[in-house]
């Protein structure tokens, strides 16, 4: 539950699968998600191997639910990531076929293996990050999409692409509980880190007198006693903190749907920050900044508020248990939930596959395919015969 992305790849197995989809997952050794194949890429001990620091508690090698995940991005990549890159591009060009979708969860990281498959349709279906490059880009959110343009051609004027969606990201409703009745305290869940807004939380719950239950990852110390957290880069104190550590499944179950309010008062632009949505899926409202993607995902003054002064964050969290918990879950749900949010995707790979139809055969149209109407079904033949006529297979 502590990596966005992780989430995303096994959420989306699922939900592929649940519309008959071939599902074929490359990944690290020990994954549960639902797929017809599973190839293992690399093993839990090439990783302990890379990145562990001999720490037996923890099947990565390291304490991760305190020091966060270890990734490589940098330029000159590990034996481990080159290991995972041929056994992808391998195992993909001994099963491929021509129309076979490719999806790829990490940009310009899984480069190497678009490269080497050459497969028409490569797609990126969760764009939270900075360094996409496909021709077929699905992002978080509006605001990162237009980020993106804007940051690939700076100070020009530039046109869009037809073929990129932005397609939020989706949750499992079997994770999260709703009560109309919450608990007295407030919430601050994600990585302890001054970036993420934790002291801004702190100092607007510490004027109005209640309680801010703090859980994610990036704990130093914590002392009870005089109710201080030492972070990663940052310090807060006061007697208004109670600290919960890390929080697994039914933890953040309880906390999120114990809350008055969450606090996600991100400094930086944030692509998505999926606690905000996880915390409107429980009925509860969220108190965050006014940029990046929350003037989206927040409805001001309907599920929470978007916040821009101390005087705004405290004016918030006095008013905030007034709002509809009600209508922020349906909201949520309608907007959010695994089966909306794939019919989404189902619309955006058959416009793809139109594409690639078109592509291979110049009497078939793509973007200029009007469907005919059939018995009230608005499907063309060529794509009845096309993706809606098989599984895909990814």
């Amino acid at each position: 539950m502590g990596c966005a992305f992780t989430q995303k790849i096994v959420k989306l197995c699922s939900m592929l699968k649940s519309r008959g989809h071939e599902v074929i997952l490359l990944g690290a050794e020990g994954s549960n998600a639902d797929c017809d194949e599973f190839i293992q890429t690399h093993s839990l001990n090439d990783i302990r191997r890379e990145w562990g620091e001999g720490d037996n508690r923890y099947e990565l090698g390291y304490d991760w639910k305190n020091k966060g995940f270890r990734h490589d991005f940098n330029k000159k990549r590990t034996e481990t990531t080159k290991k995972f890159y041929k056994v992808c591009a391998d195992a993909i060009n001994e099963r491929k076929r021509d129309d076979d979708f490719l999806l790829l969860m990490q940009g310009v990281y899984h480069k190497p293996i678009a490269v080497a498959t050459k497969l028409f349709l490569t797609c990126e279906p969760g764009i939270g990050y900075r360094g996409s490059f496909c021709r077929f880009r699905a992002f978080e959110s509006a605001y990162l999409q237009n980020f993106t343009y804007g940051s690939a051609n700076p100070g020009k004027g530039i046109n869009g692409n037809y073929y990129d969606r932005v397609i939020p990201n989706y949750f499992d409703l079997g994770d999260f509980d709703y009560s109309p009745d919450p608990g007295e305290y407030f919430l601050y869940l994600g990585r302890l880190i001054h970036r993420k807004g934790i002291e801004t939380a702190s100092k607007a719950v510490a004027v109005i007198g209640g309680t801010l239950k703090l859980a994610g990852q990036g704990k130093k110390s914590w002392d009870k006693k005089r109710k201080t957290l030492v972070a990663e880069d940052c310090t807060i104190h006061g007697a208004h903190l109670e600290f919960e550590g890390y929080a697994g499944v039914e933890e953040r179950r309880k906390l999120l749907a114990g809350a008055k309010a969450v606090f996600v008062p991100t400094l930086y632009l944030e692509a998505f920050g999926g606690t905000n949505v996880e915390a409107q899926l429980s009925g509860t409202p969220v108190i965050t900044t006014d940029f990046g993607v929350f003037p989206e995902t927040v409805e001001q003054g309907k599920t929470g508020f978007r916040c821009n002064t101390l005087q705004d964050f405290v004016d918030a969290a006095k008013t905030v248990a007034g709002l509809d918990r009600g209508y922020i879950r349906q909201r949520a749900v309608n907007r959010y939930s695994m089966d909306n949010v794939m019919d989404q995707f189902d619309k955006w790979f058959s416009d793809l596959y139109q594409l690639y139809l078109s592509a291979r055969n110049p009497d078939v149209k793509g973007w200029h395919n009007l469907h005919a109407a059939n018995n009230g079904n608005v499907l063309s033949r060529q794509q009845d015969e096309g993706y809606n006529g098989r599984s895909m297979r990814t």
